[in-house]
């Protein structure tokens, strides 16, 4: 019977055979628990996350060893996939093919990759997501960068590990020189952790790093010069430098991407919005299908169309945009809705030392040189003591050829190998031998040959006695023994091994460095459509109903004076285009009104339409009170610039200049430029830096020039600047029915008298120069005294008359003279061309207009007749100009001002434009220089 106290199980009820004294008990919990932890220890180190050093995980890594084993060399041909994966999953990685042909196919995805690994060849699959072609139809090699990964890996500069059968080894790390972690980035999900690095770019990570090895003690402020952020293979948009600054430092953070987009004129009014990259690991196809469930499910209701027109050259989405619809509220919509904005979580997890860790950028910089360390210092103690080894041998040759007679003798009179072998080392000893050849003893020398140079000089070949031969041998000594002095120099410095590890960096960004491909924006700053418009120099015009369209001037080509222009802009009959101006897409546009208002508005806002549109009312784009209209419009890249004013001239001649960044804060609603009578009317306004000359010309051919630049001494001269508020001075005493049509910035004298002096002083001709201007000094005074003469006497005495007029003449001839000199020496001519209402027009030199007192009568400008018609505009225009001319009618015209010739004040000039009847020159403008092109030199636009 069973002892009560020690129950005997039988086997049949689980019972151990030997009666239970094998029995260990063991808690349940704590079994799950270690167990569980060894799992995910096995997963996270052997599965998931990445090495720091090379920074591949265990697979990427066998399929790289396993390819460069089989020779599949960027410079070799290409294998079937099914190859590599057979041979990788039967030596190093039995984790089934699928597994290993999925690592090698997101290797050789340039979409996938920032520097993708391996070359494919076939359907490795697409950024739709479409799956690649089965393993047996695609082939494969390593990339050229691959060889940076596996490098001196056959010089034990690392560890080996058995495989998993233990019949061969394997590397348990590479010995990269890329920061392959950072470069490529790497995803994974551990057991209760995760990793998710995004991608950079080479160049910037290269030069982090050599900074690093430079300067050790270097932290991430130091890093960050070089590294901008995350450059993604796709490109895109990154927004968010202080998500990305948190991640760097404590290996965490987010930040946003967005797709990078353009927009297109695809009708006369209609735009689209073109997606040419997309954010990091987002579906093209199914962002696609996700925009057009949005227009069909009324979400985005702008949207009329949206297609895919990538192709071999690159992405292309094509969103088209309904009639009338704004790009930049659509994009907000699909920024909200679509993954065209996407955020990306960084946490910057990996192996280290056998632990997963999370790392500052910094961080894991210095664990790949820490590396690289290991690597190079490894690698230069193999080379060493190869180069020691190969040293042996040769100071072995070198003494069997100093002794050649004597170790010929002894291996000829030996009876076997090992005999000579013997004898050999015993006389390299110093003993006494005796050889068979002739039993002659042979006195030894204390030479101290080793067996291994022994057998060295034993298998020398014959040839190689040869004098060249022996010269050879001793040159490689002598190389030999200052390869090994370099090693032994790189293991005994630091900083030389360092220098070593440099070099290297730098061959490796100078091979396989490239520039950015995404752009980094700040947080707060918000995709304005301005970063949607290209920026180029168009057309903008306004009709005098106040229609306003934008045109890029590329459409409008030069042709010769007298041409037929085209067509410009389509009008209505009651209608005609008032005003003209020339900028970039991003400049602010000061919409200045007859009133003394202005508006701010961007070039971007104006419709893009073609060239004979009509474009839209300006009454919706500008908050204008009633009764307004924009009479002028000033472009301005930068509002805050310190030195600029605006100078405003109103048609009855006053005259104001304001500083320009009294302009800046920017309302909707507009503000008060100058304070205007009732009677008056704002008629123009132009930037200048208070200190040129100011021309002011009127519609019956009147002209005044005087000093910008204010005198507080003398009374007339200049204007001082004044508030928003102010009415300003006058500018030109203006006689009845008469009104200004105009204001140029014309270059100062003193300029002017600077630039002749510079030229007459180098061509010697400064005498001349001085004789010229003491004799228009002295006409000028003439001119004044009999001027002044009959201003006093009676305006019929035909003596004072005549006195004026000598002196008049007296004063052309000076300023002739002096401008003969002016082509002599070379001086630019600054001239003022003027265009009338007919078509006709003249190029005038500024000198003609004398500088006179602010708010006198000025002087004759054009001999105005009712072939010419009336002064339209004036311009300031040079040798390089080229004009573009618009009338009332809608007919443009460009033409070379140089085939405009010149000519004095009282002159009718030339033709410009062939008029219909009735029809009016409404507006003319110089086009800016960077626009002129020489292949449109006499070409018309078909």
């Amino acid at each position: 019977m069973a002892d009560d106290h020690n129950p005997q199980l039988p086997l049949e009820a689980g019972g151990p055979p030997n009666g239970g004294s094998n029995i260990v008990s063991i808690n349940i919990e704590d079994e799950m628990r270690r167990s569980y932890l060894d799992y995910s220890m096995s997963v996270i180190i052997g599965r998931a996350l990445p090495d720091v050093r090379d920074g591949l995980k265990p697979v990427h890594r066998r399929v790289l060893y396993a390819m460069s084993e089989m020779g599949l060399e960027h410079n070799k041909k290409y294998t079937k996939c099914a190859k590599v994966v057979g041979q990788t999953m039967g030596v190093y990685h039995p984790h089934g093919d699928s597994a290993i042909y999925d690592t090698m196919v997101r290797m050789a995805q340039p979409f996938s990759l920032r520097y993708p690994m391996i070359d494919g060849q076939g359907n490795f699959g697409s950024v739709d997501g479409d799956p690649p072609a089965a393993m047996r139809y695609t082939e494969c090699r390593l990339q050229r960068i691959a060889g940076e990964m596996l490098a001196d890996i056959d010089m034990e500069t690392v560890d080996f590990v058995p495989n998993y059968d233990e019949s061969t080894s394997e590397p348990s790390v590479l010995p990269t020189r890329i920061p392959t972690l950072i470069v490529n980035g790497s995803n994974g999900i551990a057991v209760g952790m995760a990793t998710n690095i995004p991608p950079h770019n080479l160049t910037e990570i290269i030069n982090a790093t050599i900074d690093l090895v430079n300067n050790p003690s270097a932290g991430l402020i130091d890093v960050l010069r070089h590294v901008q952020g995350p450059d993604f293979p796709t490109g895109g948009f990154i927004f968010g430098k202080t998500g990305i600054a948190q991640a760097y430092t404590t290996g965490r953070g987010r930040f946003l991407m967005r797709a990078k987009v353009g927009t297109e004129q695809i009708t006369k009014e209609k735009l689209a919005i073109i997606v040419n990259e997309i954010p990091y690991q987002v579906n093209k196809s199914k962002l696609i299908e996700r925009i057009a469930e949005l227009v069909n499910d009324k979400i985005i209701d702008e949207i009329s169309d949206v297609r895919d027109e990538s192709d071999r050259d690159g992405m292309r989405i094509v969103i088209e945009l309904k009639r009338g619809s704004q790009p930049e509220i659509v994009l907000n919509q699909l920024y909200k809705h679509t993954q065209m904005q996407e955020s990306f979580s960084m946490i910057f997890l990996a192996v280290v030392n056998g632990q997963p860790r999370e790392l500052g950028l910094a961080q894991a910089i210095r664990c790949f040189i820490d590396h690289r360390i290991e690597v190079v210092r490894r690698r230069t103690v193999f080379l060493l003591r190869k180069a020691r080894e190969r040293e042996h041998i040769l100071e072995g040759y070198k003494i069997a050829l100093d002794n050649l007679d004597t170790v010929i003798r002894i291996i000829r009179g030996s009876n076997s190998r090992a005999e000579a072998r013997e004898n050999l080392y015993v006389w390299g000893k110093g003993a006494d031998i005796v050889v068979n050849l002739d039993r002659q003893r042979l006195p030894g020398e204390e030479l101290g040959l080793t067996y291994r140079q022994i057998d060295a000089i034993l298998e020398l070949q014959l040839y190689r006695l040869t004098q060249l031969s022996i010269d050879e041998i001793l040159k490689e000594l002598g190389e030999i023994r200052i390869r090994i002095a370099e090693y032994e120099h790189i293991l005994a410095s630091e900083p030389k091994l360092r220098s070593v590890i440099v070099k290297e960096l730098e061959d490796v960004r100078d091979k396989y460095g490239d520039a950015r491909r995404t752009v980094i924006v700040d947080e707060t700053a918000e995709l304005q459509m301005e970063d949607l418009i290209a920026d180029e120099q168009v057309a903008i015009t306004v009709s005098h109903q106040g229609y306003l369209k934008r045109t890029p001037i590329s459409i409008y080509r030069q042709q010769r004076r007298g041409g037929t222009g085209r067509t410009g802009m389509k009008t209505r009959e009651e209608d005609f285009v008032a005003q003209l101006i020339i900028d970039s897409t991003h400049a602010y546009l000061l919409c200045f009104t007859n009133t003394g208002r202005v508006y701010w508005l961007k070039v971007y806002e104006i419709p893009d339409v073609s060239a004979a549109g009509k474009g839209k009312s300006m009454q919706s784009l500008l908050n204008l009170q009633p009764g307004e209209k924009v009479v002028t419009i000033l472009p301005v890249r930068n509002l805050e610039e310190e030195g600029k004013f605006i100078l405003f001239a109103t048609r009855n001649g006053i005259v104001k200049k304001t500083p320009l960044k009294d302009f800046s804060n920017v309302m909707a609603r507009g503000i008060i430029a100058i304070a205007i009578e009732k009677s008056d009317d704002l008629i123009e306004a132009t930037i200048t830096d208070g200190k040129q000359t100011i021309f002011l010309a009127s519609r019956e051919g009147m002209a005044i020039r005087f000093l910008e630049e204010y005198d507080a001494e003398r009374s007339g001269i200049g204007l001082r600047p004044m508030g928003r508020n102010a009415a300003g001075n006058k500018g030109i005493s203006l006689k009845k029915n008469d009104e200004v049509i105009g204001v140029a910035i014309t270059i100062s004298d003193e300029t002017r008298d600077k630039n002749r002096d510079e030229y007459a002083a180098a061509l010697n001709m400064t005498d001349k120069l001085v004789a010229l201007r003491n004799e228009l000094s002295l006409a000028k005074d003439a001119l004044q005294k009999a001027r002044e003469d009959r201003r006093h006497g009676d305006s019929e005495d035909e003596v004072l008359k005549a006195a004026e007029k000598v002196a008049d003449k007296a004063v052309d001839d000076a300023w002739k003279s002096l401008k003969a000199l002016d082509e002599r020496l070379g001086v630019s001519k600054s001239l003022i061309l003027t265009v009338t209402e007919n078509g006709f027009g003249k190029r005038t030199d500024i000198d003609e207009y004398r500088l006179t007192a602010r708010g006198a009568q000025g002087v004759n400008n054009l001999k105005a007749t009712p072939k010419v018609g009336k002064t339209t505009a004036i311009l300031p225009v040079d040798e390089t100009s080229e004009l573009m001319v618009i009338s009332q009618f809608g007919k443009m015209i460009r033409i070379d001002t140089k085939t405009i010739r010149a000519a004095g004040r009282s002159t009718q000039g030339v033709k410009l434009l062939n008029l219909e009847p009735d029809d009016k020159v409404a507006a003319a403008v110089v086009i800016p220089a960077e626009e002129i092109k020489e292949e449109d030199q006499g070409t018309l636009l078909q």
